[in-house]
C-alpha cells in the first residue's frame, strides 16, 4: 500500500476505490471526488464499488488514450433505478455517465478497454467510448436513465438491462443480451457493423436495429417493435426472429441480403 492509499499491482496497474477517489491524485489533473479523471495511459482496476451522490454525477473520465479499466467484479453506480411495469421506466435522465471517454469535440480518446463488472443507476449512460478502437467485454449495463454503453468499436459477452432509450449503441456486438430496456435493445453504429450470436428480448423499441451492417445468428423475441430493422445494403441471415410486435424482419431501401431465417408473427 502506497503512502497516498492506492496501490501499484507488479505489473503496473494503478488500483483503486470509493476512499481513493474521494481523495484524488490518481493520475495528474485528478482532483479530489468525482468523476476520477484518468489522463495516462496505462491499466487501471478497481479494488471495491464506486458509488456516485447523485443522476447528474459522472464516475470515471477517461482523457488518455489507450487505457484499460478493469472494473474487477465491481460496480460503478448512481441512484437511478428504472422498472418494469409492464413497460421499462426510468427516471428523468441526468447528466452523469459511468464511464466516459469523450470530450466536446474529436479526436476523442481511442483505444479504450473495460472489462468485468457492472455500471447501473446512472443519470445518462452507463458506459460511452467515442474514440475508435474501443471496446467493452464482460460488462453488465442496468437501470441507467439514458441508456445502458455506447462505443465506437466492439461489445462482447455483455449485457444490458432496463435502462433507459437504447440498450447497446456499437460497431461489432457479439454474444451479447439486450433485455427490457426502454427503447431498442442493440443498434449498430451508422458507419456499418456487424452483430453475431446476440439475444435481444422485450425492448420497447427494435431489438436488433442494422445499419448498413450485417447480422447473423441473433435472437430476437417479444420486442414492442420490429425484431430485426436493416437498412439496406444490409445482410440478415440466419437468425432466429418471432413473436415481435410490427414485424419479424423489415428492410428500408434496396440491397438487402435477407435469407434463411427463422421467422413467426
Amino acid at each position: 500500500m502506497l503512502s497516498n492509499g492506492h496501490t501499484a499491482a507488479g505489473d503496473g496497474t494503478i488500483t483503486f476505490d470509493q476512499s481513493r477517489a474521494l481523495r484524488g491524485g490518481i493520475t495528474p489533473g485528478d482532483t479530489a471526488g468525482f468523476p476520477v479523471t484518468i489522463s495516462q495511459s496505462g491499466s487501471y482496476r478497481l479494488t471495491g464499488n464506486l458509488v456516485v451522490p447523485d443522476l447528474d454525477t459522472t464516475a470515471i473520465q477517461i482523457t488518455a488514450d489507450f487505457v484499460t479499466l478493469d472494473l474487477n467484479g465491481f460496480s460503478v453506480a448512481g441512484p437511478g433505478v428504472c422498472t418494469t411495469s409492464p413497460t421499462t421506466v426510468c427516471p428523468a435522465p441526468g447528466t452523469g455517465v459511468g464511464i466516459q471517454a469523450t470530450g466536446s469535440q474529436a479526436p476523442f480518446p481511442r483505444g479504450i478497454r473495460v472489462v468485468n463488472g457492472s455500471v447501473h443507476g446512472m443519470g445518462l449512460l452507463g458506459i460511452q467510448l467515442n474514440g475508435l478502437g474501443s471496446s467493452v467485454e464482460r460488462v453488465t449495463v442496468d437501470s441507467n436513465a439514458g441508456g445502458g454503453m455506447g462505443v465506437q468499436g466492439a461489445v462482447i459477452q455483455s449485457a444490458a438491462t432496463q435502462n433507459g432509450n437504447f440498450g447497446i449503441l456499437a460497431m461489432s456486438v457479439r454474444d451479447s443480451i439486450a433485455r427490457q430496456n426502454a427503447g431498442d435493445g442493440i443498434i449498430l453504429g451508422i458507419d456499418g457493423g456487424i452483430a453475431i450470436g446476440n439475444v435481444s428480448s422485450e425492448n420497447g423499441g427494435i431489438g436488433l436495429a442494422v445499419q448498413l451492417g450485417t447480422a447473423t445468428g441473433n435472437t430476437a423475441f417479444l420486442n414492442h417493435d420490429a425484431g430485426i430493422a436493416a437498412i439496406c445494403p444490409s445482410t440478415v441471415v440466419g437468425n432466429t426472429v418471432v413473436t415481435n410486435g410490427s414485424s419479424s424482419i423489415e428492410t428500408h431501401n434496396d440491397g438487402c441480403t435477407v435469407a434463411n431465417n427463422g421467422t413467426r408473427p
